[in-house]
């Protein structure tokens, strides 16, 4: 990849999946840094040790489950209905003007045209930092997927190899 873009046939790199310890271990031995890293971002799995890493680097974050895949526990979260009804906008919209504050690159999923509307009309109202930091406490540090789970780490190692 990064032959492809000294090449002029890529404009970026990206990568997905890479938490915290395979950030620190892999990104350090590639020449040019990724544009952005995929991975799984929403109130309740806010990846906030990774993003610091990722911000020294300038790399952006596009959240996977923006929305927590569709997790009725976070749609129907107190805190984030009670913003949803102060501004007139759906729980969803709620979750994406976050995600868009925090600086969190997000391309929620949906074949539904009215979805697909009510997720781009998130930007005639900003959230108080006040409420940003109500749903930033929102954060387990768990999501629907565990990148670090036995067997990933092996996947990677395997196909995957880094060199010089």
């Amino acid at each position: 990849m990064e032959e492809a873009k000294a090449a002029g046939q890529l404009c970026s790199i990206g990568v997905s999946n890479m938490t915290p310890k395979f950030y620190r271990e892999f990104i350090p031995q590639f020449k040019t840094k990724p544009a952005v890293n995929q991975m799984e971002f929403n109130p309740f799995f806010q990846q906030k040790e990774l993003r610091k890493l990722m911000e020294a680097d300038d790399v952006k974050l596009e959240a996977w489950y923006p929305l927590g895949h569709g997790d009725a526990k976070l749609l129907q979260q107190p805190e984030i209905v009670r913003l949803a009804e102060k501004y007139g906008k759906n729980t969803g919209q709620i979750i994406l003007r976050f995600e868009y504050q925090e600086g969190v690159v997000t391309l929620p999923k949906s074949t539904n045209e009215g979805r697909i509307k009510g997720n781009i009309d998130l930007f005639n109202f900003a959230l108080t930092e006040a409420e940003m930091n109500t749903l930033r406490a929102l954060d387990t540090g768990k999501g629907a997927f565990d990148p670090e789970a036995l067997g990933i780490e092996q996947m990677l190692r395997e196909n995957y190899v880094i060199t010089d």
